[in-house]
Formats: C-alpha cells, sequence, structure tokens
C-alpha cells in the first residue's frame, strides 16, 4: 500500500488572476472572486487529470514497504529530502543517502537500492517507509505554456457555462482540446 499527504502545498496558482481576465476578455473586478475560485478548480482538475503538481509542493509519500516506495508519486521531482522507515523495532530511522539513488530525470521519478547497498529490516505497517520530496516546475513562469492555456481554456468553459447543465449543448468533464492538450503531460502509472 502507498499514499501520499501534501506537507507544503503550491502558494500560487500557474495562471493569474490578470491572464485569466485577459483570456476572458473581462475587465472590471466584479467577478474576481469567481475567476479565482475557477482559476483553482481548473488548476486542480489539470493536475488530477496529469497526475502532477505544476508549482513546487513538498509531499510526504507512505508506503509498507521499500519496493512499494521505488515509484514516486506526482511529477516532476525536484528534489528528495529524506527517506525514513520504522526499523524491526519500530523506532523511526533515517535512511542513509548513500544506501539508494534517486533518477529524478524519469516521470514518474524512482528511488532505487545503490549498487551494492540493502535495504534494512522494516517493520509491518502501512507506513513503514516515508519519503519527504519536491514536486512541481518551479513557479508559475516556469510551467510549460501548454499546460496553462489548458487552463485557461477550462477557465473560458467554467466561466461561460456556469451550471452543471447547460439547456442546448452536451455536458462534457474536459472539453477535447483541454485533455488533448494535457496528455503532452500526463504521467501514466502502471501498475
Amino acid at each position: 500500500m502507498k499514499t501520499y499527504q501534501v506537507i507544503t502545498p503550491a502558494s500560487t496558482y500557474p495562471v493569474s488572476l490578470t491572464e485569466a481576465k485577459s483570456h476572458l476578455k473581462v475587465d472590471t473586478t466584479a467577478d474576481d472572486t469567481y475567476i479565482t475560485s475557477i482559476i483553482k478548480a481548473a488548476t486542480q482538475l489539470s493536475e488530477e487529470y496529469t497526475n502532477r503538481f505544476f508549482i513546487d509542493t513538498v509531499i510526504e509519500q507512505y508506503a509498507s514497504s521499500f519496493a512499494d516506495l521505488q515509484t514516486l508519486f506526482k511529477s516532476k521531482v525536484s528534489a528528495v529530502a529524506y527517506v525514513k522507515y520504522y526499523d524491526s523495532d519500530n523506532s523511526l530511522q533515517t535512511l542513509s543517502a548513500t544506501v539508494y539513488d534517486t533518477q529524478l530525470n524519469y516521470e514518474p521519478s524512482q528511488i532505487q537500492l545503490a549498487d551494492g547497498q540493502s535495504f534494512p529490516e522494516i517493520t509491518k505497517r502501512n507506513d513503514a517507509v516515508v519519503a519527504r520530496y519536491t514536486v512541481g516546475y518551479g513557479t508559475a513562469s516556469d510551467v510549460p505554456e501548454i499546460i496553462k492555456q489548458a487552463i485557461l481554456l477550462t477557465i473560458g468553459n467554467f466561466y461561460q457555462n456556469r451550471n452543471s447543465v447547460v439547456i442546448g449543448r452536451i455536458a462534457t468533464e474536459l472539453p477535447m482540446n483541454v485533455k488533448w492538450l494535457l496528455d503532452t503531460y500526463k504521467v501514466q502509472i502502471v501498475g
């Protein structure tokens, strides 16, 4: 079993209120609160679809074994802060960085056993191993333009269609052009 928890969420979004209003051709402040909320929703939807966090976010991934920790959740991993584990006495220990290698250029990124090393024995529990790492492209200016465009298209869709059912139109989860853009950055998780 493996799961993760956000420790430090991103403090900004890939698309600013100014950029969203320009895309929507809105020049008043009357809808600023609503537009801000759909920026958040469009970003979350796009992140979930692509299996990524776009702006740097610190997460902890929990696993019941070292093998379950090999593939790190979300992408693009920029740094691994630590790997900890509960030893056979159920005491939390920090794994020496010499025991493992990080493959941050892979997507999804991986933690692998270093040559000539072995993982220590761990206690049996769902959170026996934990890794803390940073995922994301960096700041909003580092996020690829294709992702920003997909978020803007979703914002436009949400802004124009404020109800779950619009008479005379067919409802969809994400517009196909948004999926097409995001598919180029989608991280496929196997297993």
